[in-house]
């Protein structure tokens, strides 16, 4: 945390980042936090990374933004839920390779058939949350719950297929 105060990386990435508006940030800073914990494997490790620089970056930046309270909010709860996401999603995670170790399942495969679940959740939160609760500045941060339900049943009963029963 130091560092990154010391190094102002804050101020940094805000000159880096120029006229971006503050409404992007929270499924911005999502989706990075998912790609890093992916990258690395590792939520916690993503989270120690991104949440010193994340919320000074957007506390320099929305600021003077209405609903910065609500952004700077939504951008914590972001780097959370991308990196656990991505971390779920990844080959080198810790927890997946003991999942695939405790139920039996080959890794590589366990990993495949998780990905699509996960990815799915993500996009409902990085739309139906995190975008929309920014863009409606957290007024209707309710509404957020049944839109990303809906999305996800309608995608899979559109895209779904019914499993059929192995016999073994």
């Amino acid at each position: 945390r130091t560092v990154a105060k010391d190094l102002q990386a804050a101020h940094y990435l805000a000159a880096l980042m120029g006229d971006i508006a503050p409404v992007w940030l929270p499924l911005l800073s999502f989706v990075i936090a998912g790609a890093v914990a992916f990258a690395t494997g590792t939520s916690w490790g993503t989270m120690a990374i991104l949440v010193p620089v994340c919320l000074p970056l957007t506390a320099e930046l929305a600021h003077a933004a209405p609903g910065a309270e609500v952004l700077l909010f939504l951008v914590g709860a972001s780097v959370l839920d991308g990196a656990i996401c991505g971390d779920h999603c990844s080959l080198i995670s810790d927890t997946s390779v003991m999942s695939s170790i405790a139920t039996g399942c080959d890794h590589v495969e366990h990993v495949r058939t998780q990905i699509p679940y996960a990815l799915l959740a993500m996009v409902a939160a990085g739309l139906c949350g995190y975008l929309f609760v920014a863009f409606s500045g957290g007024t209707a941060w309710w509404l957020s719950y049944p839109m990303g339900l809906g999305l996800m049943l309608g995608w899979l009963f559109w895209r779904g297929r019914r499993a059929e029963a192995e016999v073994v």
